[in-house]
C-alpha cells in the first residue's frame, strides 16, 4: 500500500493540498552523525525479536487491566521501525517487522478486537490511545510491505478493529471524549489520524463519518480545541487541557482530515496551532514543556531554575518533529524545517543513551526487575541538571521486564530525517538537511559533503542520468545571517528562507554553500505581565487555573548557538554548570574561541575565552550529560551570576 502515499501515483491524497512530498523510492546513505544514529537504533532496539514478542503479549493477555498503557509500545516502535526500514531496506529488519505484524494479528479476539484491555474494562483510560497505535503501526507497515495477500489481511484486521470501536463509540453511544478518564478525552480523540488514513485506504464512508464526528467534538469534553486554534486568541498553554504530546497528535490527525476534506478552516487551525507552539512553547533545544509533558509557556519559562527534573519529554520532541514535518509538507514554509532541525540535532540526539546506562531510579526503586538499558532518555535538563531523571511512561510487564513510552517512540525521530531532508515539489525538489551522504533519486543522485555542523561549509553535487531541468530549493537556515552560495564556482544571489536554483542540470553540477557560524547569545525572554495558564493537579487529574511565576534567577542565564547546534556545559570539562561563566561578548556574539576536544564523545567542542582570560570548553548540547548521574551535570542555559 505504499503506492497510496506515493506522490508519483494518481491517487495520492495529498496532491491537492500539499506543496512538498516525500518520495518513497529515494535511497539515503549517511556517512556522519545521522548514520551513526541510525545504526545505534537498529542495533539496540529494532531487530530485537524479544521486544516485539513482549509487546504483542500485552495484547494477548490484556495486561493493561490496571488501566496502563503497555498497549502503546508496539505501535509506537513499529512506526519508527518502518521509517527506519525505509533507510536501511535490509532483509533482516523487514523479516522482523513482518513476523511481529503477523504475531499482532493473532492477538485479535473473536470480535476482531485488538486491545491490551479486557472487554470489561475497555474504552477507558488509555485503551483507545493504545488501539490508535496498533492501527498506526499496521498502516505504516503497509508502506513497506511487499506481500499483497498480507496487505489484504492487515487491512481486513484494521477494518474489524475500527468497526468494533465504532459499534460502541460515537453519536448516541459512548462519546469519544468520555472514553478516557484522562485529559478530558484528548488521548482518545487522537484516534482521528489512523481513522482518516484507513478511510484513505478503503474509501469506506463510515470511517470518514466517524472522523467527522471526532472533529466535531473538538478533541475534549470541556472545549473545542480546533475552534480555539482557529480563533487564534489563546496559546496552547492557555487551553483548558495542556498535554503537549496528545494535543499535537490530535492536530496531526486534523491535518490528515483536511487533506481529505479540503476545508480551509482546518488548515488555518493547524497552521495557527503550529505557529503558536513555535511562539510560546518551543525551547532552544527544540522541545516543549518545562512542567512534565505539558505546554506551559516554555518559550518564556525555559531558563527558570525552578522547573524541576522532568521536563522536555522525548515523546514531545519526536511528536513535534513529526508534526512540523507534516505542516512543512502542507505549506512548504521554511520555518517548520528550521524547527525540525533544531529538535533533531539538540533535544532528539541528546536523548540517545549512547553510554547504555540503566536508568538510576529503576535500579534504586525496582532492584528485582530484569535490568536493561533503554536506548533513549525521557527528559532533558535546560539549566544545570542531569539526564536520566526517570523512564517516561514506565510500565512493568509480567515477564519482569519494563519499558517506557519515550524509548518506543524515539526511533521515529531518526526515521523522519531522510523524509525531511529531500522533498519533491510540483516543479522540482527541496533540500532541507545538509547531512553528509548520498541521495539516490529517480533522476540520478545527490552527493552532500562537508562539515555542516562544524564549519558550515557544504558541497552539493548533482549527478543526473541525463540533462534535466528543474528547480532545486536549498534551505537557508534562519540562524545563518550571512550565507554564500556558488554554482560551479560562480556566486549566486542569496535569499532568506530558500535559495532557488532553476536550470537544466548537467552531470556533476556543483553547489557550494557556506553558512554563518557565528556564536550568538540568546537571553531569557522577560515575562512582562503575568499570563494565565492552566496547570494539572496530577493526583486528581482536574484543572486548576494558576498564574505563571517568574524565577528571579532566570535572567542571569544565557544560551549559545553555533549553527544548528546549541552549546552545552558538561562538568567533565572541569567546569561545573552550577558555577557562573563570564564570557567575552561583542554585540551579543562570541568572537574569541577555537576548536578543541573534550573528554567524552561529541560532535563539536569549542574553547571560549572568558573575561578573566581563562578558557571554557563547551560542546554540542546533545553530547553532554551522557553518564546520567549527579556527578555529570549539564546545562544549555549557562549561569552568568
Amino acid at each position: 500500500m505504499k503506492d497510496l502515499y506515493n506522490p508519483n501515483t494518481a491517487n495520492y491524497p495529498r496532491l491537492k493540498t500539499d506543496v512538498c512530498f516525500a518520495d518513497y523510492d529515494n535511497e539515503y546513505t549517511y556517512t556522519s552523525t545521522l548514520g551513526d544514529a541510525f545504526r545505534f537504533v537498529r542495533l539496540n532496539q529494532l531487530t530485537s525479536r524479544a521486544h516485539w514478542k513482549r509487546f504483542c503479549d500485552q495484547f494477548r493477555y490484556n495486561t493493561d487491566n490496571d488501566t496502563g498503557w503497555r498497549g502503546e509500545f508496539w505501535g509506537k516502535m513499529m512506526r519508527g521501525a518502518c521509517f527506519c526500514y525505509s533507510y536501511f531496506k535490509d532483509k533482516e529488519l523487514y523479516d522482523v517487522l513482518t513476523e511481529t505484524v503477523k504475531d499482532m494479528m493473532t492477538t485479535a479476539d473473536s470480535f476482531g478486537r485488538i486491545s491490551s484491555y479486557p472487554r470489561d474494562r475497555e474504552f477507558n483510560a488509555w485503551d483507545l490511545w493504545c488501539r490508535k497505535y496498533v492501527l498506526l503501526g499496521m498502516q505504516y507497515y503497509l508502506e513497506i510491505c511487499e506481500d499483497d495477500s498480507l496487505k489484504e489481511e492487515i487491512i481486513a484486521s484494521m477494518c474489524r478493529q475500527l468497526d468494533y470501536i465504532m459499534t460502541y463509540i460515537g453519536q448516541g453511544k459512548k462519546e469519544i471524549t468520555k472514553a478516557s478518564c484522562h485529559w478530558r478525552g484528548l488521548n482518545s480523540a487522537s484516534i482521528l489520524e489512523p481513522t482518516v488514513r484507513l478511510y484513505t485506504l478503503t474509501k469506506n464512508e463510515s470511517y470518514l463519518s466517524f472522523a467527522k464526528y471526532i472533529v466535531d467534538k473538538g478533541f475534549t469534553d470541556v472545549q473545542n480545541l480546533i475552534d480555539l486554534a482557529f480563533e487564534d486568541g489563546l496559546s496552547p498553554y492557555q487551553y483548558p487541557v495542556t498535554k503537549a504530546y496528545e494535543m499535537t497528535s490530535c492536530f496531526e490527525g486534523l491535518l490528515e482530515y483536511y487533506r481529505i476534506t479540503g476545508e480551509e478552516k482546518y488548515k488555518k487551525a493547524i497552521i495557527r496551532f503550529a505557529d503558536k507552539v513555535l511562539e510560546t512553547d518551543f525551547t532552544v533545544i527544540g522541545c516543549s514543556g518545562c512542567t512534565h509533558e505539558l505546554f506551559d509557556h516554555s518559550t518564556v519559562r525555559q531558563a527558570n531554575t525552578t522547573n524541576g527534573a522532568k521536563m522536555q519529554e522525548t515523546c514531545v520532541t519526536v511528536t513535534l518533529m513529526k508534526f512540523f514535518y507534516q505542516v512543512h509538507l502542507l505549506t512548504g514554509d521554511v520555518k517548520y524545517a528550521d524547527a525540525f532541525e533544531t529538535s533533531l540535532y539538540n533535544a532528539y540526539l541528546g536523548s540517545f543513551n549512547t553510554e547504555k546506562v540503566i536508568e538510576p531510579q529503576i535500579t534504586n526503586t525496582h532492584p528485582t526487575w530484569t535490568m536493561e538499558a533503554l536506548p533513549f532518555d525521557s527528559y532533558s535538563p535546560l539549566t544545570s541538571g542531569t539526564r536520566g531523571n526517570g523512564v517516561g511512561g514506565l510500565q512493568y510487564m509480567p515477564d519482569n521486564h519494563y519499558y517506557g513510552c519515550c524509548a518506543c517512540i524515539a526511533s521515529a525521530g531518526i526515521g523522519l530525517a531522510p523524509k525531511m531532508q529531500f522533498l519533491t515539489t510540483h516543479d522540482g525538489y527541496t533540500l532541507n538537511i545538509y547531512e553528509n551522504g548520498t541521495i539516490k533519486t529517480d533522476f540520478g543522485k545527490i552527493e552532500i559533503n562537508g562539515n555542516y555542523l562544524i564549519d558550515g561549509k557544504v558541497s552539493v553535487t548533482v549527478n543526473v542520468n541525463e540533462p534535466k531541468k528543474f528547480s532545486l530549493k536549498l534551505r537557508n537556515p534562519s540562524w545563518s545571517k550571512k550565507t554564500a552560495l556558488k554554482l560551479n564556482g560562480s556566486p549566486l544571489t542569496i535569499n532568506d528562507g530558500y535559495m532557488t536554483v532553476t536550470k537544466e542540470w548537467q552531470n556533476g553540477d556543483k553547489l557550494e554553500l557556506e553558512f554563518d557560524m557565528t556564536i550568538r547569545v540568546t537571553r531569557p525572554i522577560p515575562y512582562g505581565e503575568q499570563v494565565l495558564m492552566n496547570e494539572v493537579v496530577w493526583s486528581e487529574n482536574y484543572i486548576v487555573p494558576v498564574y505563571d511565576k517568574e524565577d528571579e534567577n532566570a535572567k542571569y542565564h544565557l544560551a549559545l548557538r553555533r549553527g544548528a547546534l546549541m552549546l552545552g556545559l558538561d562538568d567533565r570539562t572541569g567546569k561545573s554548570p552550577d558555577t557562573a561563566v563570564s564570557l567575552k561578548l561583542e554585540k551579543e556574539t562570541v568572537t574569541e574561541y577555537s576548536l578543541t576536544t573534550a573528554p567524552y564523545p561529541h560532535i563539536l567542542a569549542l574553547e571560549l575565552t572568558q573575561t578573566d582570560g581563562t578558557k571554557l570548553t563547551l560542546t554540542d548540547y546533545a553530547s553532554t550529560g551522557k553518564r546520567w548521574d549527579i556527578g555529570n551535570k549539564t546545562a544549555v542555559w549557562l549561569k552568568t551570576k
